[in-house]
């Protein structure tokens, strides 16, 4: 992803106090949920701290990641699966405890698809990576790595998968509130728009020059967006999740087999969600389509989505239909025209 190009470089820097110091697991969530997580932090101007890998590392945390989380305000720990066999990221957590007792200096503890008794009593693949360490480490040296993760992870944290959050970027947006809250910048009222217009689209759809063409046109009448038609492999969920929220509008258009994408349904349903909330205009675009054909793929769409995405097969339904309905652009082989 390019913006994690950019935050990750930008992490070198140790000059200036950082507002958080993310202690994560590179080979569970680095180019991931960590990468969107930053992400967000620095478009809030919280100022985060992510090692960028470049770190020379080697039997103990490094004094750059030490002094990193001496002059951050608080540590975000992204507890993920295989956290614990790293015993670089158990000394973070260690560095950061001892930090905290003598300075003010806040602990989130993010559960990222674990569960948080398994953090806070060392089950499953923490007490497995625990046990394993001993050999290596010894059992004084696991004792306070097991001590120093019972503490944080019997502080109150977020957790997710979770029935509160719909999408991953609502589990973001808390957390970037969080950390908003405990070094003293709260996030503006008025919503800062980094986008003017977000398109959605299913690529295989629609020729390239056409989309080149919207791009250009958008950009010509001074509307700023997000182009990824280059790099959607690259993409997560979500990125465009977080690229959505800094939209002012958002342009779908609806082709012949756009209803098939999950890909393009959750962009749909986050976008539609949105909307019901902000204050953001969705201007739907029926290419070689119509609106009647358009609803239809809702039911037709089921037998190929239906049983694979079953918890989200509802609200797609329902976001393609309250889309479909608004005022809206028909695009046929004859011409364009308002309906």
């Amino acid at each position: 992803m390019a913006f994690a190009q950019e935050a990750l470089a930008s992490s070198a820097s140790h000059d200036s106090e950082y507002g958080a110091f993310l202690s994560f697991r590179g080979e569970d969530t680095r180019r991931t949920f960590t990468a969107d997580l930053f992400h967000s932090l620095k478009v809030a101007g919280l100022n985060p701290f992510m090692d960028n890998d470049g770190i020379k590392r080697g039997e103990t945390i490094s004094s750059e990641l030490e002094r990193a989380i001496e002059s951050s305000k608080v540590s975000i720990m992204i507890f993920s699966r295989n956290y614990a066999t790293s015993p670089w990221c158990l000394d973070e957590v260690l560095k950061i405890l001892q930090h905290s007792k003598t300075k003010t200096h806040g602990i989130l503890p993010l559960f990222y698809h674990v569960d948080p008794a398994a953090v806070r009593h060392q089950q499953g693949s923490f007490g497995e990576a625990l046990a394993k360490h001993e050999s290596r480490y010894g059992k004084e040296k696991v004792e306070q790595w097991k001590k120093a993760l019972k503490h944080c992870a019997s502080l109150s944290g977020y957790t997710f998968p979770n029935p509160d959050y719909s999408f991953q970027i609502d589990f973001i947006d808390d957390i970037v509130k969080w950390t908003g809250d405990e070094v003293g910048i709260r996030k503006k009222e008025e919503t800062v728009f980094y986008y003017d217009v977000f398109v959605s689209y299913k690529s295989k759809d629609i020729p390239k020059n056409i989309i080149k063409l919207l791009y250009a046109t958008l950009q010509k009448s001074k509307f700023k967006s997000f182009e990824d038609e280059m790099n959607r492999k690259e993409n997560t969920d979500s990125e465009f999740d977080a690229t959505i929220s800094q939209s002012r509008s958002s342009i779908i258009v609806f082709s012949r087999n756009y209803s098939y994408s999950p890909w393009c349904l959750h962009q749909l349903a986050k976008i539609f969600k949105y909307s019901e909330t902000k204050r953001h205009v969705i201007l739907p675009v029926f290419y070689l389509v119509d609106k009647e054909t358009v609803i239809g793929q809702a039911d037709r769409m089921s037998q190929e989505l239906d049983g694979k995405y079953n918890e989200q097969f509802n609200l797609w339904r329902e976001s393609i239909k309250g889309v479909a309905e608004l005022p809206a652009i028909s695009i046929s082989r004859s011409g364009a025209t308002q309906r």
